[in-house]
């Protein structure tokens, strides 16, 4: 079989395996071997881990099937629905488990594990389907893995946000620290928390990374650091 025609053939896979090739030539699972190496030494694909393979260059196509379930996160969904400016050559992935990253050329796919399996759907992105945050779990996630509180307040002024959803989505978490939070910047910056209030009487810091040292916000508990 040509090779040009069987890598047309996986282009139509996210992610292909041994068994996928073997099942497109009918060739025996020792020829297969040789030819993946063959094809990896020549450039035409690209091994993303043991026995696992790609034809793309996009690592949106595939990273979110390397994991099941998976989804896109943090500063990459930031990025996907332009809730940010900056422009992150890694990409950010939630997970159930811990995982090492994987370094592909000039980027990184790092995965995250979280209880927080939730919150995401499929989008379909250069006809595939790829697994993303929803905007608003986008935003919890962000809280949660400590991403800069600028940051996060930037991201609120996404237009397309449902803020009923945000608040959910954040008391389903039980994390008091971020409902306080995030309670906090939806005061400020819209004059409604949502329904979410402080649930104790300990003082966090608005920035994680700051200094223990600013304005104490009573109804939040807060130390407005930031």
């Amino acid at each position: 079989m040509k090779t040009i025609y069987l890598l047309k053939k996986l282009q139509r896979f996210p992610l292909f395996t041994q068994n996928d090739i073997a099942k497109i030539i009918n060739k025996n699972q020792k020829y297969v071997k040789t030819l993946l190496h063959r094809l990896n030494e020549q450039g035409f694909i690209k091994r993303i881990e043991r026995s696992r393979y790609t034809v793309h260059e996009d690592s949106l196509i595939f990273s979110s099937h390397i994991v099941i379930p998976s989804y896109f996160s943090l500063w990459t969904a930031l990025r996907y629905y332009n809730m940010t400016q900056q422009q992150p050559k890694r990409f950010f992935l939630m997970c159930p488990i811990k995982r090492r990253s994987i370094k592909l050329n000039d980027s990184e796919i790092i995965f995250s594990s979280t209880k927080h399996i939730f919150g995401y759907r499929k989008e379909r992105y250069n006809d595939f389907d790829i697994f993303m945050a929803e905007p608003e779990k986008a935003i919890i996630d962000s809280l949660l893995f400590k991403i800069p509180i600028e940051d996060v307040d930037i991201a609120l002024d996404y237009e397309d946000i449902n803020f009923q959803k945000l608040s959910e989505y954040a008391k389903k978490t039980k994390n008091i620290s971020l409902i306080k939070r995030l309670g906090y910047l939806l005061e400020i910056k819209k004059g409604n928390s949502y329904g979410l209030k402080a649930l104790d009487n300990n003082y966090v810091l608005l920035d994680c990374s700051g200094k223990r040292k600013g304005k104490k916000n009573k109804k939040w508990r807060i130390i407005i650091n930031k």
